[in-house]
């Protein structure tokens, strides 16, 4: 899952620790890694941080086996596959896979933005001094560039441009980049835009659905 989809399914009102700590698995992967290593002697707001990451980590054990993600990967892949403008992409599975997970967090965007705002301020609510301690611990390199990143994160807000398609596709092709080196041009951008519209059209059209089948992975009742 992505970041906001953690945070959805996850969440714990008030505890700010915690949920902040719901995406930081994913956000440290460059400089940080073993979130799952309990550490007895944290103060108790990083005690809450520890147990945010492994919430993360859980959720993802549950999550990428699931029949949820497993269909529509599949159907994404499939309709890549066969979207002859972006046929010359290399990784189509990869692909795929960061297009689901994102498109999920897009469709929380638009359709409850509510959740969006409620991950910000839980993020604006933590004393940065107490995170970089924390991911001190996990550290395989210096995180002075993880602390500017976390920082940016939270002053842009750019989650919110997901309901953006030029936005949003920029994200998609970031992340593809930084993954397989390989950088979209302008027409693959364009075409992956074209695609989006599509894939939301036919598979993505009720988000109550797809917040529903989401749920069912991790048999949860939230209200959405």
């Amino acid at each position: 899952m992505n970041y906001l989809s953690h945070y959805y399914i996850d969440n714990k009102p008030g505890n700010h620790y915690y949920n902040s700590a719901l995406f930081i698995p994913d956000f440290a992967r460059n400089y940080a890694r073993g979130f799952h290593d309990i550490h007895l002697d944290l103060k108790p707001s990083q005690q809450q941080l520890q147990l945010g990451c492994i919430a993360h980590l859980n959720a993802d054990k549950v999550f990428h086996p699931s029949l949820f993600f497993k269909k529509y990967s599949q159907i994404i892949n499939y309709e890549l596959k066969n979207f002859e403008p972006l046929a010359h992409l290399n990784r189509k599975w990869f692909l795929s896979h960061i297009m689901f997970e994102m498109l999920i967090d897009r469709l929380l965007v638009k359709h409850f933005p509510s959740a969006c705002h409620s991950f910000y301020s839980d993020l604006d609510a933590i004393d940065t001094k107490i995170l970089e301690e924390f991911v001190l611990r996990y550290s395989f390199k210096n995180i002075d560039q993880f602390m500017r990143n976390f920082k940016h994160f939270c002053e842009v807000k750019y989650l919110f441009a997901y309901v953006f398609n030029d936005s949003f596709v920029f994200s998609i092709a970031r992340v593809y980049k930084q993954a397989t080196t390989i950088e979209m041009s302008m027409s693959d951008r364009f075409f992956v835009k074209e695609f989006i519209n599509k894939i939301e059209q036919q598979y993505f059209y009720d988000p109550i659905i797809i917040l529903s089948e989401l749920k069912q992975v991790f048999a949860i009742n939230l209200e959405v």
